[in-house]
Order: structure tokens, then sequence, then C-alpha cells
């Protein structure tokens, strides 16, 4: 009984499962691999005082959607903490939380910068030696 294969060509399913000799190797082919990379993603006429200004544009624009988003939540909210309990406006402990959080992640991340390091300038003080 024959498996039917459909990834495989129909004589390759009876063909010997013995390699093809060297001296009947097949012509390789040519490939020309620099006409299939894929374009830069950086332009070349991109500056750095440009990314400079487009992140400073994209920080002014996230500053005004928090200030439009904690004046349309000043609904006063409780809030407890470690046993304090106290009233704040709803859009201002949102703010305080969401600083609070990319806090923790800045800390392990410089955390983790530091552990590279550490192993990157032992890795080159062993090459050196």
């Amino acid at each position: 009984m024959m498996v039917e294969r459909p990834w495989e060509p129909a004589d390759a399913q009876n063909a010997p499962l013995t390699p093809e000799p060297d001296s009947v190797a097949r012509p390789q082919e040519k490939h020309d691999y620099t006409a299939q990379r894929p374009p830069s993603a950086k332009p070349e006429n991109v500056t750095r005082a440009a990314v400079i200004w487009t992140f400073t544009v994209v920080a002014i624009l996230v500053l005004i959607a928090l200030v439009i988003f904690m004046m349309q939540n000043q609904v006063q909210a409780t809030v407890t903490f470690l046993g304090m309990q106290g009233q704040m406006a709803l859009g201002i402990a949102m703010l305080l939380a969401a600083v609070g959080g990319a806090l923790v992640v800045a800390i392990v991340a410089a955390v983790r910068i530091i552990q590279l390091r550490s192993r990157a300038g032992a890795a080159a003080k062993r090459l050196r030696n």
C-alpha cells in the first residue's frame, strides 16, 4: 500500500532512496543575494536631529493626551495603600499607578543592563588574557 504525500511530486514516490553520486551532480545555480536583501528601514537622509524632533513631537502628543485624560477623570476616588487611606482624583491616581509601573520596569531593565555589561566585561577580560 502506497502512502500519498502531497508535498512530494508523483515521481519522487517511486524514486530510489539512494542519493545521487557526485559524478552526476547537478549544476549549481548562482543566486544574487544582494537583490534579495530587504530595503534598509532607515533611509540615508535621516539625521539625529530629525529623530529627536520626531520623538519630541510624539512625547508632546502623549502629554496632551494625559492632560486631557486627567481633566476628564476628576471624580474623587478613595485610595488605600499600605494601611493609609485618602481621597484623590481618579485620573491622578491612575497616572501615579502608571508612573509606578514604569519605574518598576526601568529598574528591572537597569539591573539587566548592568548584569549584561559585567558579563561582557568579564568575557573581554578573559579574551585579553
